[in-house]
């Protein structure tokens, strides 16, 4: 199935999108954040880390766990940076902030690739009856 193929490309898209929204914040620096951001987009990060590791080593439950995963990160990443401020959780760079077009562009970067995936897998799982694995002669 070709599809199962793009989650591997469609994975090192989001490698690539985290990577610069990750220097994004690195060059704005800890402070510019919350504790409880950073917190959450480590966490993000570590889910994010394990189903890739799942879809390159093509295992059975990778396109499900995806689904989650990514179109999990999708809104996250949408309600911490494209809402104005609503909390703890909050770091705007629409509304209310002082980020420039940079900070843009690595977070909208990061939402495209994460519903990008997220996508593809929910597709993956679609295609094999919304099974929780696939069967190996699938990943061929």
């Amino acid at each position: 199935m070709s599809r199962l193929r793009t989650l591997q490309g469609g994975a090192f898209l989001f490698i690539a999108a985290w990577v610069v929204h990750t220097a994004d914040h690195a060059r704005r620096g800890v402070d510019a954040t919350t504790e409880a951001v950073v917190w959450s987009g480590t966490l993000a990060g570590l889910m994010a880390a394990v189903s890739i590791t799942l879809i390159l080593v093509k295992h059975p439950t990778a396109p499900a766990i995806a689904t989650a995963v990514f179109l999990g990160i999708a809104v996250g990443v949408s309600a911490t940076h494209l809402l104005p401020d609503w909390g703890v959780l909050s770091d705007p760079i629409l509304v209310e902030s002082t980020t420039d077009g940079w900070s843009i562009v690595a977070v909208v970067g990061e939402i495209a690739a994460a519903l990008f995936l997220g996508a593809l897998s929910l597709q993956v799982t679609m295609r094999n009856h919304y099974a929780w694995r696939i069967s190996n002669a699938h990943w061929a």
